[in-house]
């Protein structure tokens, strides 16, 4: 079921419209609000928390793996490209746990995408922390290694 933000209100049936491209629809409410909220990156329909927080980690897999292959194309090295991509997703995920919590306290309707929310924002953190935490613990790994070989030496 949608949730128009706007309303405040279930929206068992969205109009249903075709906008500019083929096969791309957007939905509103009866009032003509759209169903769409940015700072969610989605549609306000309701998803449960291990649902959504699944399809928000796997959306960050692919475009950390876009962005490092499209920087590794354009310049030498594409470690910045993935760098700059964690912290994109680290920051949308305190975005969007802030929409969830203002949410939250808004009550209604609205509440019930609270799980949603949390989810995409907890994945999203935790796919920019996981990953930069991996990334910090090869470089110690060949740090150590360097260092460990040039001691026997």
């Amino acid at each position: 079921m949608y949730i128009c933000t706007h309303c405040n209100q279930p929206v068992p049936d969205p109009v249903r419209l075709l906008r500019g491209r083929p096969l791309r629809y957007a939905y509103k409410c009866p009032r003509g609000h759209l169903l769409y909220d940015r700072r969610l990156l989605g549609f306000t329909r309701e998803q449960s928390f291990i649902a959504s927080f699944f399809n928000a980690l796997m959306a960050c897999a692919v475009i950390l793996a876009a962005t490092s292959s499209a920087g590794s194309l354009l310049t030498k090295s594409h470690t910045a490209w993935a760098g700059y991509t964690l912290v994109v997703f680290v920051v949308a995920g305190i975005l969007v746990i802030s929409r969830a919590l203002k949410w939250e306290k808004q009550g209604g309707a609205v509440a019930r995408l609270v799980p949603r929310a949390m989810g995409m924002g907890l994945a999203c953190i935790f796919a920019g922390s996981g990953l930069f935490a991996v990334r910090l613990a090869i470089h110690l790994i060949r740090y150590v290694d360097e260092r460990h070989l040039a001691f026997f030496r």
